[in-house]
């Protein structure tokens, strides 16, 4: 490795207190959290708690991974067969295949080319008779503009889950997502920036919503009733203790962590929009706080000799920067353009599949995916000398290919 190469935080961060807060569990012998009003352990009941503390919201549910945490919302909402949930084109599949899990249709909403998130003006013009929902998702970490996605739900009465896999802690307006809408889900993947190598969470405000979450979440159980009686459909979503202890340590972290992805992204967004034809993921005034999870950048092609994500890819790759390509937009997988989904689900009114996901018709998103890329989390938890190669970098490149 050359001398010039900055050091990049490794991930996960984890130190001797989460190898004892696991293996404590251990040693208790309780590995699962038993009933709200009989508690085998207590790490899953505490974590929610605490998570419920951070994200400032009234109910959180701790859960198997951020997949269920959508499919969890969706079913408690009532979101079934038939029914249309719109999403944002620039996601990770679990957005929309959690939407086909539950026999309903999505419909893929095309991004602002600036914000690189769900556009409110497309969103409303998307809106149909069978539209029962919307998943608006905090790419990167950054807030939607939840003020105007809300006044359109509010107009249509839809429901509004906010997919917050990336947004752990970030605020928009002054309030926290996942807050916005009448729920918000989270990731504890690996990858994610409050980690246990898996894990979920959905968050709501409603009483009567955290009702329908927890009996979805826990085989159709209800708080206070025997365990053994069952009152609507649901399934065994629960997070195991060991994952639970861990995630509590992390989260003690992660306020800290929060505040330095924030300020490090800030500092890159300066020094990347210096750079003519580069243009990272816009960040609203009314953005207050950003957990960054990943950072995605638009590299115009004719300041770049015209070279796309692949390469610029490479290139970074070369350099040792912890980048990737970005999500391919849903719209344009195999299993929504072949439509290779649900049995006896009609999804002939889907703005995709066959000739309708044609790049034409999702002109934004195809635009920039072209020539987009991600750098790495862990970027945003190392020193202004990391930063500060990223974009010599890019310079660097630009200079190679714009001749």
């Amino acid at each position: 490795m050359k001398d010039d190469i900055p050091k990049f935080r490794k991930w996960p961060i984890w130190t001797d207190e989460d190898v004892e807060a696991v293996a404590d569990v251990v040693r208790t012998g309780q590995w699962w959290c038993g009933a709200p009003e009989s508690h085998a352990g207590e790490q899953v009941w505490k974590f929610q708690e605490e998570f419920a503390k951070f994200q400032e919201v009234k109910h959180a549910f701790a859960c198997t991974n951020g997949t269920h945490a959508i499919e969890i919302a969706l079913m408690a909402l009532g979101i079934g067969i038939g029914d249309e949930v719109i999403v944002s084109d620039w996601t990770f599949l679990a957005s929309g295949s959690a939407v086909i899990s539950v026999n309903a249709v999505p419909i893929f909403c095309d991004i602002n080319p600036e914000t690189f998130l769900m556009d409110p003006v497309i969103l409303e013009s998307l809106i149909t008779e069978r539209t029962k929902a919307i998943i608006c998702v905090h790419l990167g970490g950054m807030p939607c503009e939840m003020d105007l996605i809300m006044e359109i739900a509010r107009k249509f009465n839809l429901k509004v889950i906010e997919d917050c896999a990336h947004a752990h802690g970030s605020k928009y307006k002054g309030k926290m997502v996942g807050t916005w809408g009448d729920c918000g889900t989270f990731s504890f993947q690996a990858s994610k920036v409050i980690t246990a190598g898996e894990g979920g969470a959905i968050v709501c405000n409603d009483e009567v919503l955290a009702k329908k979450i927890y009996s979805v979440l826990d085989s159709g159980r209800l708080p206070g009733k025997w365990f053994y009686d069952h009152f609507s459909y649901g399934s065994d979503f629960r997070l195991g203790e060991m994952n639970a202890a861990l995630l509590r340590v992390q989260l003690k972290r992660y306020p800290q962590q929060l505040k330095l992805r924030n300020n490090n992204a800030l500092y890159m967004n300066e020094k990347l929009s210096e750079i003519p034809g580069v243009h990272p993921q816009k960040r609203d005034n009314d953005v207050n706080s950003c957990a960054q999870y990943v950072y995605p950048v638009y590299f115009d092609p004719d300041f770049f000799g015209g070279i796309g994500y692949k390469k610029m890819y490479e290139e970074l790759e070369k350099a040792q920067i912890p980048a990737d390509a970005c999500y391919p937009p849903l719209h344009s997988l195999d299993l929504f353009k072949d439509i290779n989904l649900m049995p006896n689900v009609d999804y002939n009114n889907a703005n995709w599949g066959g000739e309708k996901s044609n790049p034409e018709k999702f002109k934004n998103i195809e635009k920039i995916h072209a020539n987009a890329f991600e750098l790495d989390h862990r970027i945003f938890l190392s020193d202004k000398k990391a930063l500060d190669y990223v974009v010599e970098t890019i310079k660097k490149i630009k200079k190679k290919y714009n001749i």
